[in-house]
């Protein structure tokens, strides 16, 4: 199967904080661009910062734009080099996907999804042994609002793990 998706020039992993969406891309896709919103916002804070690491407390909604923003700029650049990308995001909603599948539209690339579907308590675990563990309320909340990606969303394969 992964092979099979070695075909496609976008891939976008998605699953909740601590599904192994960064272990997945590592092990299996690791000759391609990573992109991760994630590491993003942890870089610029500690950009920003003078080396002050990232904790929860630091989320706010400005610098969440911003981060979005550097996302899109770093997919658009990679993609006009077209050099096979892997997106490496929590992305639990439809909405929350769109904007990928609309780049891969605008710079006529193939997209395929690979949805890693944990129990809650799975999640919870796996969260808790990461570096940048996030609260335990978030990806309650995240689990309960998640949409089980489908092709009619513009994908032109979707795995679910």
């Amino acid at each position: 199967m992964m092979e099979e998706l070695s075909k496609y020039d976008i891939l976008l992993i998605v699953g909740n904080y601590g599904a192994g969406k960064s272990q997945l891309a590592r092990e299996h896709f690791g000759d391609r661009k990573r992109i991760n919103r994630h590491e993003l916002r942890y870089h610029l804070v500690e950009m920003t910062n003078h080396g002050r690491k990232w904790s929860p407390e630091d989320w706010d909604e400005e610098l969440e734009g911003l981060v979005k923003h550097l996302e899109t700029d770093i997919i658009q650049h990679y993609l006009e080099r077209r050099q096979k990308i892997i997106i490496d995001n929590t992305s639990l909603t439809r909405k929350s996907r769109a904007p990928y599948v609309a780049l891969a539209k605008k710079f006529h690339q193939t997209i395929a999804c690979i949805f890693l579907d944990r129990d809650i308590s799975v999640l919870l675990r796996q969260n808790r042994m990461r570096e940048y563990a996030v609260p335990d309320h978030v990806i309650i909340q995240l689990h309960a609002k998640t949409e089980v990606p489908s092709p009619e969303e513009g994908f032109g394969r979707v795995v679910v793990q």
